[in-house]
């Protein structure tokens, strides 16, 4: 027979082990909040100098001449957008949602489209898939879509990945 004594240590262990495991989610919830709060200071900052600088403000906006600094810029951004993918699992559905659509909206700019045509091949093949079919893609579907609302038209065939990019450069002229 068990004694009192020996289920009482055996309740404080399970205890011990269940505060253990709270902990742990604590610490891990409060490591993705670091990571967060860390990409968010990243694209602050580099909004910060864009907008110091007019230059590269039209470096991924259009509207000014060709340049390494702007090239360089540019890139900047787009290694940032592969950070935010590398972290993806640390954010929330809803947040991650909110994110990506950013992230499509950002890659609209005809600079960055043009810069990820020519630069992209550059990336690793899992964060190129992600930009052609999650990113550049999705926003091609969502042009398609709304001209055929607007021409009461609809349209059931879904844009091949690999016409994604040649259809966003072409929406540009």
């Amino acid at each position: 027979m068990i004694s009192i004594t020996e289920i009482v240590a055996l309740i404080s262990v399970i205890i011990a082990f269940v505060s253990f495991a709270i902990q742990q989610h604590l610490t891990r919830k409060q490591s993705r909040m670091d990571s967060k709060v860390r990409l968010h200071e990243g694209t602050r900052t580099l909004l910060l100098t864009a907008l110091d600088d007019p230059d590269l403000l039209g470096a991924i906006g259009g509207g000014s001449e060709e340049g390494q600094k702007q090239r360089r810029y540019r890139q900047l951004w787009l290694n940032h957008i592969e950070m935010i993918f590398r972290q993806r699992e640390l954010f929330d559905k809803a947040h991650w949602q909110g994110t990506l659509n950013d992230v499509r909206d950002f890659m609209e700019m005809p600079h960055m489209r043009s810069h990820w045509a020519t630069y992209g091949e550059f990336y690793s093949a899992n964060f190129r898939e992600f930009m052609e079919k999650d990113v550049l893609l999705k926003k091609v579907e969502k042009r398609v879509m709304k001209k055929n609302d607007m021409s009461g038209k609809a349209e059931t065939s879904r844009p091949k990945p690999e016409a994604s990019l040649k259809a966003a450069q072409s929406s540009e002229t």
